[in-house]
């Protein structure tokens, strides 16, 4: 039996699996700890907002890399009935705005022995025909959407206006004239609007008066950048909700 061969390499905090054959797979993940329903939780959150939060991150990180997901896998440390149940429940809920069914969704949970605190972890695989990392060009904008969001400072909720959503993340990377996109995570959107810089080999001019502290914590992929076309700037803003917090950063050189 002969084998396809693979190479494996990482782009910013993606795995990226390219054969010889077939499309390329992209994996992401992220894990939650101590937050959750449980008694020796550090903070308190109801299970479904825990699982709905971990798999936003993956979820966002490969589409914002122009893949599709195409599986979801949760590794629930937690007993099934009944906060694997709701985690379980919300996942499916999640792939279903993603338009992937109820197989797509696997992963297991602990029922040998009780939890008193809750964890879970998520893996996305996602196929892509090409990726966007690199594909900025200079004269570009960086377009934040959505405002950089995370717990403790900020209460975390499911539908919380002040993040993009997966459905209008995927209405945006669609248009023309959108080239690369870059969640933002803990380390703020100063720190990712350099690491989409340098991907593209380009520098950033931040602009003067943009709003946004950029130190902030962007926590669950709350808010996401884009490299756009100055002239398709206008069909980004129209295509997301007329109240999600929106800021021109600077231009790309």
């Amino acid at each position: 039996m002969s084998q396809i061969p693979l190479t494996v390499r990482r782009v910013r905090d993606l795995t990226v699996v390219d054969a010889a054959e077939g499309p390329t797979w992209v994996i992401a993940c992220d894990s939650v700890g101590s937050i959750g329903p449980k008694s020796a939780d550090a903070y308190a959150a109801d299970a479904r907002t825990v699982a709905h939060f971990a798999a936003r991150v993956p979820l966002v990180e490969v589409m914002a890399a122009g893949a599709r997901p195409e599986i979801i896998v949760d590794t629930l440390s937690v007993e099934l009935d009944p906060t694997g149940a709701e985690m379980i429940d919300e996942l499916l809920v999640l792939a279903a705005s993603l338009g992937l069914g109820p197989e797509r969704v696997t992963g297991s949970t602990e029922d040998n022995v009780p939890s008193v605190a809750t964890g879970i972890g998520v893996t996305v695989l996602a196929t892509a025909d090409a990726l966007r990392p690199g594909t900025a060009s200079a004269g570009e904008h960086l377009v934040l959407l959505g405002r950089p969001t995370s717990a403790p400072e900020d209460r975390i909720e499911i539908g919380d206006p002040r993040m993009l959503s997966l459905p209008a993340l995927a209405s945006v990377l669609a248009l023309d004239g959108v080239s690369d996109a870059l969640p933002v995570g803990s380390k703020g959107v100063g720190y990712e609007a350099d690491v989409m810089a340098r991907t593209n080999g380009l520098a950033w001019r931040p602009a003067e008066g943009h709003g946004v502290d950029l130190h902030r914590s962007g926590g669950p992929a709350s808010c996401v950048l884009f490299s756009v076309r100055e002239d398709a700037i206008p069909s980004v803003l129209a295509a997301i909700p007329a109240d999600l917090p929106r800021a021109d950063l600077g231009v790309l050189s």
